[in-house]
């Protein structure tokens, strides 16, 4: 059963009632700004983006995004970089795996708490490396919160494995088959500790806590994409249907499993489960979605597969096609669905390994904003 809750960071979800403050830190305009090495990360999608909604918000029909909201959070490299660039006046993230979520959570509001623990993990491990780094990864491999915890306390150690995991894992890769960096020997002259750069990480999570403090980043939750989606239209039903926009980035269409540690599904995730979406149905089930019950404009990118674009339950149409129900009670529109190719560079993909592939980037942002140049192509690849 789906879950139909969502954990925000306090007892509700942060309101959305007045203006944020500016962004005054070093890292809004730097080159990298996510504390998290994310598998399948895209060089150079998060400007193209930010070009898509800077264009869209000079229309009539859009003119200011108020809310970026990224279901399929991750490194949320996306929204850490178009909030600090001024392009979308705040950002929620949410992630349907419970450590990722912690993750977020505590490096928004508890930024200083996990700056101590991370310091800490890497004077008396990682620095010292060898087989001490070692026995602290297999540890926070396994490491499980104890029943009775609190979740503040299952928080805290939650966003520790996390980002001790991603940053000495090989590509960042949190499930079950990926080792650690260096290998078990540790004799090559790139060690375990050799992506955990202390410094810069503290930055990054100061830059973290400093959005969230502004409201720049306005929540983070714990929630599946369905959850996400229609917790955005519960809440702030004020910013629909033009002036929040949805990022979603969801696993390849094949071979995900290898990359990503949980589902789309949060009570799945919970309960240890992996959803059979390499077959499809989840792909399927999110597609349908967005066709006939998305109530505010959506930016959908994937690894490029031809399916996507002649499969009639995935992407082939042309237009959104609510249902009568969901035109009439809640305001569902026919918008058109742009479609664009554009050429990236992939730190880990599911089918070519690193390098230059192809990304698919579908969305309603009013069609005639949408570009069309060598970089955005309007038409599908042979």
């Amino acid at each position: 059963m789906r879950a139909t809750t969502l954990v925000p960071v306090g007892a509700t979800p942060r309101k959305i009632d007045r203006t944020p403050a500016q962004v005054a830190h070093p890292l809004a305009t730097g080159r990298y700004q996510s504390p998290l090495r994310y598998p399948g990360a895209k060089s150079g999608l998060s400007k193209v983006i930010g070009e898509l909604i800077a264009a869209a918000q000079r229309s009539a029909q859009v003119r200011k995004v108020d809310l970026l909201v990224e279901a399929f959070a991750g490194g949320a490299s996306t929204s850490l970089r178009l909030v600090g660039a001024g392009i979308v006046e705040r950002a929620l993230l949410a992630d349907a795996d419970p450590m990722v979520a912690a993750f977020w959570q505590v490096a928004a509001s508890r930024t200083q708490e996990l700056i101590e623990r991370i310091a800490d993990e890497h004077a008396k491990y990682v620095a010292v490396g060898g087989a001490t780094a070692l026995a602290r990864w297999d540890y926070w491999r396994s490491w499980a919160a104890t029943p009775g915890t609190s979740r503040s306390t299952k928080d805290l150690e939650l966003a520790t494995k996390c980002m001790f995991l991603n940053r000495t894992t090989f590509s960042g890769i949190l499930h079950g088959q990926a080792g650690p960096i260096g290998g078990r020997t540790q004799s090559s002259e790139y060690g375990i500790g050799c992506r955990f750069n202390l410094n810069s990480l503290i930055e990054r999570l100061e830059y973290v806590g400093h959005l969230y403090d502004l409201r720049r980043i306005a929540d983070v939750w714990l929630s599946d994409w369905k959850t996400t989606l229609h917790g955005v239209a519960s809440h702030y039903k004020t910013l629909l249907p033009d002036r929040v926009v949805a990022y979603l980035d969801p696993p390849y269409l094949s071979k995900s499993g290898k990359l990503y540690r949980r589902s789309f599904d949060v009570q799945a995730a919970q309960e240890g489960k992996d959803l059979d979406w390499m077959s499809g149905l989840q792909h399927h089930d999110l597609a349908e979605y967005l066709r006939r019950e998305m109530q505010y404009r959506w930016i959908l990118s994937y690894d490029y597969d031809e399916r996507l674009l002649t499969d009639d339950s995935l992407y082939a149409a042309k237009a959104m096609h609510p249902s009568i129900l969901s035109r009439d009670l809640n305001g569902v529109k026919a918008w058109r669905i742009s479609k664009r190719i554009v050429t990236l560079n992939y730190s880990a993909s599911s089918r070519t390994g690193r390098g230059p592939a192809q990304e698919l980037l579908l969305t309603t942002l009013p069609p005639a904003t949408v570009p069309i140049n060598e970089r955005l192509l309007a038409k599908t690849p042979n």
